[in-house]
């Protein structure tokens, strides 16, 4: 309102003046809502005599740094750009041109690329701030040789990597550093302890800073704030805390710091803020010591390995304290010196042994002050009231609460009791919960309907599975619909997904499996924002979506138990990011989805219990599947002969493939509580998989139409825990190469027409303990080895010609089993598998000095293949032979 055209420009808001020639010499245009680019030619830059700009917290909408900024403005000393949606890296003349800054802010943008080396030609600067971008690489050493005048450094929440350069010594200066959130490794260096003893603030925190934290660190006297939490340091905390008496905050939390806590902490009388969470500290720890830091507003002490003892003296407390964190702390009963706490925000005593009912007293602590409480995980039985008024997280998850739901305060913004014992409905005040984001009621025993106004209400997140509710599933608002995860599975609900929940644009979760539901799939869930779509165990009928959009962001998918009919819909290609598929218990008539096989993260594939048919076919992808560790295609109606093709191109269930998979859950990335879960029949046993470990690899294929031979290169899958290929009309014999799969717990190739002998070299599968080959045409003995040994006559019966243990038939003499031939024994083997078994083999046939002397010299000589030849042709006979003089030998005796 101040720059009017008839009036001095001078006397306008943000405009300052040389008081001698009228001159602008500064600009402090700052939160001015201004919009738009800034070109090279704008009047701005007819202010050459420019000493000060300040343009922060505006929006020149991503664009780039004009050159104007760098040419026009020699005698600049500050300039100001921080929070102006500004892109694009810095312009190298910056430090060329511009050589008398003094301070230069261009935080919270988003500049990319490195810090240009023509920084170091700023000599005259003392303030730097690169916070919140997008800088990458190294600092370079220029930036403490040359900048000696540097007495503030922010270059946190960036992506900056290697280690600090030795040559920040040299900024002796230097009263604030923040290095926090970016990718630095290594040391600290002693020297930013020794030399830099001007630091007031010190933050190191969210790095992969290693080592020991420095003893120099001691020097620091005029320390305030020291943050190194969330990186690798280990070993004990040095004991440097006596000279720093100014220190008011210090974050140790989430390192791998061992020993005791340090008692010269205690003694840190200005300390407000203490986190020492997440370490491996060994013995005890007494509250009443932290309870000398008068000034002391927030302790958190979570998972530190130690035994925390809650009981203070006489004359202990803590007259300052806002926040308590002693979850994990090995606590078995509600602190004492909670009672005096009456301006506590923050409790949280999760984790811990703390039993029985909520005491009396309890309900006074901070009862207008208390924002958020944590008690779940412990063994807390009833709950009376809540009477803290402005409480707006509570979490009391994973007790033994009984009884129904408590009222809620009505500024409640985020309230989780889930795997406790609640019986009885959903209070109608929950409808008052103007502020309500998260409810989490599951794992309970509730009852009653889903009352309709949590459609309707400022929900995000809301997970009532697994509880008894009944009747349909409520509308959604139709305008202001939030909720991203609706989670309502294990329930009796009925009746037709509501069709407003298209409200919900951004919904990502959605699992309404195991209840009543009926009716159609909505077209338009294909077409939205949905990362997990779960309606397994329903009564669901119809076709599936047939228009997936390219856009799709679908993760999983699981349809399993439903009544779903016709094809599988080809849009589903466009989901590239998924990774279960499951349609399975269905009716869906259609082909084999060799279009799938272009989904590169796809790793369960289950079809099973449908109507499937034709043969699976080759394919034009050149390697199909990539990362498919679980395929289930069986009871359906395929044939043809097994797909050769896609089994040597299954990677993923191949050892030396899979080296980099981290062992874990499958779950949805930056979730904490859906793990996948799929039904599958293992061992022989039908089951609920609630978690699938992502290493683990299966094959089903059974009860289908299959004809000719297993290929050999099954043998090839050798991270498979389980292969069942039975019920087809398989034939020839079983492949020795299956040999190769060490890991297989599980293997049924039962009801084919397979014939021949089973291979002595199964016998070396040491985690077999399910097999099934019955109702097949094979013959000869059953190899004997420590697991096959366990199997019972179920595992070999419809085989006539089979003989030896266990069935009651013997072999004949002709029929003896030859010996284990071992997994390692192939073309090519090395001299040591072959002198570790061979040898063996000729000092029982041979006699044993002769054996060792002939096994001595195939081991030297790295074992004549002639000589193996000759070795393997008369093996057989000798053996047969030696059985036949034992037999003799127990007879006479």
């Amino acid at each position: 309102m101040s720059w009017k055209e008839d009036a001095d420009c001078c006397s306008w808001d943000g405009v300052t003046c040389d008081s001698a020639t009228g001159h602008v010499i500064g600009l402090d245009l700052s939160c001015s809502w201004l919009h738009g680019n800034i070109p090279s030619n704008s009047s701005l830059f007819f202010l050459p005599r420019l000493r000060k700009l300040n343009l922060a917290f505006n929006d020149f909408n991503g664009s780039k740094i004009s050159s104007g900024f760098t040419d026009q403005f020699p005698s600049l000393t500050l300039l100001d750009l921080c929070s102006c949606n500004f892109t694009g890296s810095i312009p190298p003349s910056l430090g060329n041109n511009i050589t008398q800054l003094a301070y230069l802010d261009l935080s919270i943008n988003s500049f990319i690329g490195h810090i240009p080396s023509s920084f170091s030609n700023l000599h005259q600067l003392r303030h730097l701030d690169l916070q919140s971008n997008n800088f990458v690489g190294k600092i370079p050493a220029s930036l403490g040789n040359n900048i000696t005048q540097l007495a503030y450094l922010d270059l946190s929440s960036n992506s900056f990597s290697g280690h600090i350069p030795s040559s920040f010594s040299n900024l002796q200066q230097l009263c604030y550093l923040d290095l926090d959130d970016n990718h630095f490794v290594g040391e600290i260096p002693a020297s930013l302890g020794n030399n830099i003893t001007q630091l007031a603030y010190l933050d190191l925190s969210s790095n992969g800073f290693s080592g020991h934290i420095p003893s120099s660190f001691s020097n620091l006297q005029q320390l305030l704030w020291l943050n190194l939490e969330y990186n690798n340091f280990v070993g004990k905390i040095p004991d440097m805390f006596t000279n720093l008496t100014q220190l008011s905050f210090l974050g140790l939390a989430y390192n791998e710091l061992i020993g005791s806590i340090p008692s010269s902490i205690f003694e840190l009388l200005n300390l407000t803020e203490i986190y020492l969470s997440f370490s491996n500290f060994s013995g005890s720890v007494e509250l009443y010591d932290f309870a000398k830091l008068k000034n002391l507003k927030v302790l958190s002490l979570s998972n530190i390995s130690l035994s925390v003892s809650t009981k203070l003296t006489a004359n202990s407390s803590f007259p300052n304290l806002s926040a308590l964190d002693l979850s994990a702390c090995n606590i078995s009963e509600f602190p004492d010196n909670l009672r005096t706490q009456h301006q506590l925000e923050l409790l949280d005593l999760s984790e811990n042994q703390i039993g029985g009912r909520i005491p009396s007293w309890m309900w006074d602590i901070g009862v207008h002050t208390l924002i958020e409480l944590d008690l779940s995980r412990n063994f807390l039985t009833s709950i009376d009231h809540l009477p803290w008024k402005n409480l707006e997280y509570l979490h009391l998850d994973s007790n033994s609460l009984q009884g129904s739901l408590p009222d809620l305060p009505p500024h409640m913004v985020s309230f989780s009791i889930s795997n406790n014992s609640l019986t009885g409905e959903i209070p109608s005040s929950f409808c008052n919960l103007s502020s309500i984001q998260y409810l989490d009621l599951s794992n309970n025993s509730l009852s009653g309907q889903i009352p309709q106004c949590l459609g309707n209400s400022t929900l995000e997140t809301l997970d009532l599975r697994m509880n008894n509710f009944q009747g349909s599933i409520p509308q959604t608002n139709a305008k202001g619909c939030k909720l991203t995860y609706l989670r309502l599975s294990g329930n009796h609900l009925e009746g037709p997904l509501p069709p407003s929940l298209t409200n919900c644009v951004k919904l990502q979760f959605l699992d309404v499996g195991n209840n009543n539901l009926s009716g159609q799939i909505p077209e338009c869930l294909g077409n939205s924002t949905l990362q997990v779509l779960d309606m397994r165990m329903n009564n669901f009928s119809g076709s599936l979506p047939q228009t997936f959009a390219k856009s799709c962001v679908l993760v999983s998918l699981n349809l399993n138990g439903n009544r779903l009919k016709g094809p599988l819909p080809p849009s589903l290609v466009n989901c590239q990011y998924l990774e279960v598929l499951d349609v399975g218990n269905n009716q869906i008539d259609d082909t084999f989805p060799y279009w799938l096989d272009v989904l590169l993260e796809l790793q369960v594939l289950i079809l099973r219990s449908n109507r499937f048919w034709g043969p699976i076919g080759d394919t034009k992808t050149r390697v199909p599947f990539p990362k498919l560790r679980i395929m289930d295609c069986s009871h359906n109606q395929l044939t043809g002969v097994l797909p050769l093709w896609y089994l040597e191109s299954f990677k993923a269930m191949m050892h030396g493939n899979n080296n980099s998979v981290e062992v874990g859950y499958m779950r949805l990335p930056g979730s904490s509580n859906y793990y996948e879960s799929i039904f599958l029949t293992m061992k022989g046993i039908d089951l609920q998989m609630e978690r699938i470990l992502t290493t683990f690899a299966t094959i089903d294929l059974s009860s289908n139409r299959f004809q000719r031979k297993i290929p050999e290169v099954v043998g090839k899958l050798n991270s498979l825990k389980s292969l069942n290929i039975s019920h087809n009309n398989l034939t020839g014999c079983i492949p020795s190469s299956l040999r190769n799969l060490t890991e297989l717990e599980s293997l049924d190739l039962s009801s084919n027409k397979l014939a021949g002998r089973i291979p002595t070299q199964l016998a070396s599968l040491n985690y077999l303990s399910v097999l099934n080959l019955s109702n097949n045409q094979l013959e000869g003995p059953i190899p004997g080895g420590p697991q096959f040994n366990t199997f019972g006559n179920d595992s070999y019966s419809g085989n006539s010609g089979l003989c030896g243990f266990p069935l009651s038939k013997s072999c004949s003499i002709d029929e003896a089993p030859e010996p284990t031939t071992p997994t390692g024994f192939i073309e090519g083997d090395d001299a040591s598998s072959w002198f570790d078994w061979k040898l063996a083999k000729l000092g029982y046939a041979s006699g044993v000095v002769i054996g060792l002397s002939i096994g001595y010299m195939a081991f030297v000589t790295r074992g004549p293949q002639w000589f193996v030849r000759m070795i393997e042709r008369k093996q057989s006979r000798k053996l047969r032979r030696v059985i036949r003089r034992g037999r003799a030998s127990r007879r006479s005796l």
